[in-house]
């Protein structure tokens, strides 16, 4: 890594970080040798240099008039860091990431074998603020380019300014923790053909010690932040478990690749379900299909579930990255339409593409839950289709289970 340091004189206390990563920097190692790689970022440190002294300077020099001044140094294997002692203007920040995006991708690497040149591909980081926490912020930009498959993500340090407000909220989480408050809250899924609820999908919600609920939009990356999240993972799973034993509900319960590779959290439920014989009223909803790394841990994990008669879920299917590949590296029972598309199913380009998606699961049969059904046109037009399983504020708002049981006895 080379920190590369761009002085110039201001009165101005904030300063702009840049953080650049070399993307598959292993691949890299790997394909070609450590050698070449160490050559690879010898020829990017001579490559950033000169964009300083040209590019960079130049564009600067029209915008503030001052002449910059660019250290390189040697820091970390694959990252580099750019710091502008001026809090650049937003135009400012975007002609540098240009400046600097568009020279990397087109130069042609050599390596050590003189009829192969490689390109690299980088991830850019940014944000500025005065605060000596400069490079988390930056750093944070990074991390989350990388997790979005972004080539730039610009932080706002104003978002961790209120530090007291995180504090506080750190120590609401550690408090629903300690005191086992952690809720789940139950979303009705209903069978289109039937028009009856047949299972419900579990939400967690906190609560402060006023009672007052709060929505995970408002705690989950904050938790997973300071690694209380498979804590209130843990808690979660075991409640909706008590639940099904308890009231022989059918519950969803959503995990993420990481909540299946982390043992904490896979093995407990694998326990649990061998333990108590709640299989079959259990279904798995694997959250961001598209990030799997490892197909072969997760379809071991499938089959182990599977065996006890768990149901298997892909959500949010049909934005980002979403493709029908991951459908058939998996062995799924149900497929959840990403309800951005549910929303839009009157158009009839989103129209047309759900119909694609219910043409290749009943081929495949796979079931389909549409999510987001917000009101009866909705629920017409996915009916229509012939989807199996409706979800959403006009089927019903996520309600306790005291609420679910109480209708029950009604009914």
């Amino acid at each position: 890594m080379f920190p590369l340091n761009l002085y110039f004189k201001s009165k101005s206390k904030i300063k702009t970080l840049f953080l650049i990563d070399i993307l598959h920097m292993k691949d890299i190692n790997a394909s070609y040798g450590f050698k070449n790689g160490d050559a690879v970022i010898k020829q990017l440190k001579v490559i950033i240099k000169a964009l300083l002294k040209n590019e960079i300077n130049n564009m600067l020099m029209d915008t503030f008039g001052v002449k910059i001044v660019g250290k390189v140094v040697r820091h970390h294997s694959d990252v580099f860091s750019v710091t502008f002692y001026d809090n650049l203007s937003e135009t400012s920040i975007l002609k540098i990431r240009d400046i600097i995006t568009k020279k990397l991708i087109t130069h042609q690497f050599k390596v050590f074998n003189p009829e192969i040149q490689i390109n690299i591909n980088t991830t850019i980081g940014c944000s500025k603020s005065s605060s000596k926490d400069l490079i988390i912020y930056a750093e944070k930009a990074l991390y989350n380019a990388k997790q979005n498959f972004e080539f730039f993500v610009f932080f706002d340090s104003n978002l961790y300014k209120n530090e007291s407000s995180s504090k506080s909220l750190i120590e609401l989480i550690q408090y629903n923790i300690e005191n086992k408050k952690v809720e789940p809250y139950f979303q009705a899924i209903c069978c289109n053909k039937e028009d009856k609820t047949v299972k419900y999908e579990a939400l967690m919600r906190l609560f402060d010690k006023d009672g007052n609920m709060l929505l995970p939009g408002a705690f989950l990356e904050k938790a997973k932040s300071y690694r209380l999240y498979v804590q209130l993972m843990q808690i979660l799973i075991n409640k909706v478990f008590d639940i099904i034993i308890l009231h022989k509900i059918h519950a969803n319960i959503n995990l993420e690749y990481n909540d299946i590779i982390n043992p904490l959290i896979s093995d407990n439920i694998i326990a649990r379900i061998q333990q108590e014989d709640i299989g079959k009223y259990l279904t798995i909803e694997i959250l961001e299909s598209e990030r799997i790394q490892n197909f072969d841990i997760i379809n071991e994990f499938i089959y182990k579930v599977k065996e006890y008669g768990v149901s298997i879920a892909i959500d949010d299917f049909g934005t980002g990255f979403s493709n029908y590949e991951y459908i058939l590296k998996l062995n799924v029972d149900y497929l959840k339409i990403d309800g951005s598309l549910i929303q839009k199913i009157d158009e009839d380009i989103y129209m047309n593409l759900i119909k694609s998606i219910v043409m290749f699961c009943g081929k495949q049969n796979i079931k389909i839950v549409a999510e987001y059904v917000s009101d009866l046109k909705i629920q017409r037009y996915v009916k229509s289709l012939g989807i199996d399983y409706s979800q959403g504020y006009y089927i019903q708002k996520p309600i306790s289970i005291e609420q679910i049981v109480g209708e029950r006895s009604e009914g």
